[in-house]
């Protein structure tokens, strides 16, 4: 409470100590009296009335009617004033009588009505036949209590009384005002339990009038008696009336209503015009009752015995206000009626709007739950972006939805690309739209172009920004519990994304060569089998290409570790940059690399293994600050699926395989050629492949073994076919050729890896491996049509041969075409000893040696057979591919 308020409570106390004393004391003389008692009257209706200018104008109300109300009520305060200072004018500055009636009573009379219509308005949204019927209740409660006053108190004094009509009139009219404006107080309390603040102001407002009513009943009985003076002892109802009456302005805007008060502000319109039922009935009760004792008093009254014609009158008038009232009554109870049906009608529209909204938040609880199960339970960073986008539009109830993610190596840039979309097929300028914004940093909501909303929040880690989900609705808008319900979806999903991303940071470390950047050992067989169940699975081709750098040991220890990993990176670079989409590289292990090629056949892989190996050839290596160009070599070898393995592991070995057929070729690259398909399909047979082993252990001792058993496997079978031979014999030659020099199992290491010429003693132990091989290969049982092959493959045309001497068509066809087929090989093969002869010196030299040598049939079949099917080596690699020639080149850089 400020100084003000204390302050206008103190001079109240003080007021009231002083006029309590003056009251009692009459000090002074009574001129002194009367004018103390004129002027100290006028302050309290000043104080009702500049309380309810400052209440209409500063007071917070509810309404403008209340608010007009209680400036009438302050004008009443003003008009009683005004009639104060009148009679204070007459009698204290004039000192003559106060004329009645006069002037000074217009100014008492003419607060009343602004009180009645005042208090009238205080009932506020209170519809019209509320209000009057509470007026109809306040007019038949005055009347009763004014037909009691007249028959009981004035009626005796105003037949004695010798004062004018008018001015007995204007006497009993302040009794009954009062009377009036009480009941209407009374109903404001009743109606107004709700409303602590109004309701404290009608009690203050009901005492005030409570003590008017009785100063002007007492005023009224004076008067009529001529014993009416000013300072009567009745006065200070009068003046603590008014006192009340101005507090009740002033305390709403001392005390005002707290949020607690305004939110149970008023009851209802059916509890505010109702009422109770004691309520309803006391108009009537207290008319009829009034009516009733009137009746007695005047058929008791002698000498007549009988009820007065004023009195028929008066009961007939509150018959007909109780009928109007009724009527009010009808009225109000068929508008409360018609307010109900519509209420209740409200209340069942709105539990069912409730119930939609419970349903709703129920599955948008359910979708939630999914959305945060799904994204939660996978750490495949594009699965939880594919659950997001399936499930959070369901979550929200939108139409459409965009995820848009930022860049992990620039996290700051302006626009975050879209990289899930849903719902835009019909609404290409709105995606547009939506794709031009910038990042977002904050949950907003906007309006698209061609109408709908679309609701956005960032995707959020520890206050990072990862990217912004959106949604959109092209006909509804987004509330507030959307905006809290993103921002949960924000954070799961930003949460979500996090852990995805730092799984596959992690796993791609993992699977990662700390050298090269390509796919380890481990990863790239992890990723071989799924292609490989894929190839598999759809029937589709699937080609590896193993790789390895030519004397990469001659690098490191020319130039060192460090050197040497610049040139992996140097070389896993230019195979990155040739891989094609959906192609996969690695580091196989030191200086072995592989390449996946999925859908690709061995004729497409051979292309890409030129064009890498052209690359790495033209290349080079050149060091940091020196200008010289270091060659690389890479030879290359090609294995593909269905073709050379129906499993992973057959796959790599064919591969491998092929790779160091590679390393001895001329091309650096080698795949398998059909006829070592087929001789792959030999091995598989279990006589066959016993003595494959055994070849296989000559060319442990002699590297020189393999490979010219099946080049002259190759030769023996170009002459078959150009023979015309059967696919019987064209088998007998594949294993014959294979298997030709197994005897040489017998032959010491030493003999068979001398670098010189031999012996004649040596020579002599060599020559017995024919017939040991046939000794060998005969032992096992379905191997007798290869003997001839294994046996005679050494034997001359012109029988200068051995190990039997044969010659002409004494030697087996098998054996005349072999010994072709041999010579041509150990011919253009390198030895340690000495370097392989030129293709066409070879041929000239079959051709040379035909019908001394070699079978002129055989020989001549060779020669067309070796025209045509000739390997063309590219200009590229021909003279540097060997190992001695690249080691050459490294040496001298």
């Amino acid at each position: 409470m400020s100084r003000i308020h204390k302050g206008i409570v103190w001079a109240t106390i003080c007021y009231a100590l002083l006029f309590v004393f003056m009251l009692i004391l009459h000090p002074g003389t009574r001129k002194f009296y009367d004018a103390f008692f004129n002027t100290y009257q006028i302050a309290p209706p000043l104080l009702t009335g500049v309380g309810g200018i400052s209440y209409f104008l500063h007071g917070k109300h509810t309404s403008a009617l209340r608010r007009i109300g209680w400036l009438l009520i302050g004008m009443a305060g003003f008009s009683f004033a005004l009639g104060q200072i009148t009679w204070t004018y007459y009698e204290s500055v004039r000192g003559v009588e106060v004329p009645f009636p006069g002037w000074s009573d217009a100014g008492y009379l003419g607060a009343y009505p602004c009180l009645i219509v005042g208090v009238f308005l205080l009932f506020g949204s209170m519809p019209v036949a509320g209000r009057a019927r509470l007026v109809l209740d306040s007019a038949i409660a005055a009347l009763a209590a004014g037909m009691l006053s007249w028959h009981f108190v004035i009626d005796r004094q105003w037949a004695q009384s010798d004062m004018t009509f008018v001015g007995k009139v204007i006497t009993v009219a302040y009794p009954l005002g009062d009377v009036v404006t009480i009941f209407g107080v009374i109903v404001l309390i009743k109606t107004m339990v709700t409303d602590r603040v109004l309701r404290r102001s009608c009690i203050f407002l009901a005492i005030g009038m409570a003590l008017l009513a009785f100063f002007d009943t007492s005023f009224a009985i004076m008067t009529l008696n001529n014993s009416y003076h000013t300072g009567s002892w009745s006065d200070w109802a009068c003046s603590f009336g008014w006192i009340m009456m101005g507090y009740a302005l002033v305390l709403p805007m001392w005390l005002p209503a707290t949020k607690k008060d305004e939110a149970a502000r008023e009851r209802t319109l059916v509890t505010n015009t109702q009422g109770s039922i004691l309520q309803m009935l006391f108009p009537y009760m207290a008319a009829f009752a009034a009516f009733a004792v009137i009746c007695v008093r005047d058929y008791n009254e002698p000498p007549l015995h009988q009820i007065g014609a004023s009195t028929l009158v008066t009961g007939l008038v509150l018959i007909l206000l109780v009928i109007l009232r009724q009527v009010f009554t009808l009225t109000e109870n068929r508008r409360l009626t018609i307010q109900l049906k519509h209420t209740n009608e409200g209340l069942e529209e709105t539990v069912a709007q409730r119930t939609r909204q419970l349903e709703w938040r129920t599955e948008q609880l359910a979708a939630l739950h999914r959305l945060t199960k799904e994204i939660n339970t996978t750490l495949d960073y594009d699965q939880v972006l594919n659950q997001v986008i399936t499930h959070a539009p369901t979550v929200l109830g939108s139409d459409a939805a965009v995820i848009r993610l930022g860049n992990i190596d620039d996290p700051l840039g302006s626009i975050f690309p879209i990289v899930r979309e849903t719902g835009f097929e019909e609404h290409g300028t709105d995606f547009a739209w939506i794709e031009s914004l910038e990042r977002c940093g904050a949950i907003e909501i906007l309006d698209l172009p061609c109408g709908g909303a679309y609701l956005r929040a960032p995707l959020l880690w520890h206050g990072q920004v990862l990217g912004s989900i959106g949604f959109v609705r092209w006909a509804s808008a987004f509330d507030s519990s959307d905006i809290k319900v993103v921002e949960g979806v924000g954070l799961e999903v930003g949460a979500a994304l996090n852990n995805a991303r730092q799984y596959q940071t992690a796993k791609d470390a993992a699977d990662r060569d700390s050298v090269t950047d390509l796919f380890n050992h481990r990863a790239i067989h992890q990723r071989l089998d799924r292609e490989f169940e894929v190839a598999t699975a759809t029937n589709r081709p699937l080609s590896v290409i193993m790789m390895d750098l030519d004397n990469f040991k001659l690098f490191n220890d020319t130039y060192g570790h460090p050197t040497g990993d610049q040139v992996l990176k140097h070389v896993a670079s230019a195979l990155s940059e040739t891989c094609r989409e959906g192609d996969l590289a690695g580091r196989y292990g030191g200086d072995e690399f592989i390449m996946l090629l999925p859908d690709t056949t061995a004729n497409d892989a051979r292309k890409l293994a030129e064009t890498l190996r052209d690359r790495i050839n033209f290349d080079g290596f050149r060091r940091p600050g020196d200008e010289r160009i270091v060659p690389i070599g890479l030879s290359l070898g090609i294995a593909d699926f269905p073709n050379d393995g129906l499993t992973r592991h057959d796959l790599l070995n064919a591969a491998d395989g092929n790779l160091y057929e590679a390393k001895v070729s001329d091309t650096g690259i080698a795949q398998t050629s059909s006829t070592q398909r087929s001789n792959r399909k030999l091995r598989a047979e279990q006589s066959f492949g016993t003595l494959d082993s055994m070849v296989t252990a000559v060319d442990n001792k002699d590297r020189y073994t393999r490979r010219h058993s099946e080049d002259v496997t190759d030769f023996a079978l170009w002459i078959a076919a150009e023979l015309g031979q059967s696919d019987e014999t064209m088998r007998d030659i594949r294993i014959g050729g294979l298997l030709h020099d197994v005897g040489k199992i017998g032959v010491p290491d030493s003999i068979l890896r001398k670098p010189g010429r031999l012996t004649a003693e040596e020579y002599e132990i060599m020559k017995q491996h024919p017939h040991l091989g046939a000794l060998l290969v005969g032992a096992l049982p379905g191997m007798e049509s290869s003997l001839d092959a294994v046996r005679s493959h050494h034997e001359r045309w012109d029988g200068k041969g051995y190990p039997n001497g044969l010659a002409g068509n004494e030697i087996p066809l098998l054996g005349r075409i072999l010994a072709v087929a041999d010579a041509f090989s150990a011919m253009t093969t390198d030895r340690p000893y000495r370097k392989g002869m030129d293709w066409d010196k070879a041929l000239a030299e079959i051709e040379k040696n035909i019908g001394t040598q070699f079978d002129p049939v055989s020989a001549t079949a060779f020669l067309r057979a070796a025209q045509r099917r000739r390997p063309i080596v590219p200009e590229t690699s021909s003279p540097a591919h060997t190992p001695m020639a690249k080691e050459r080149d490294v040496r001298a850089a």
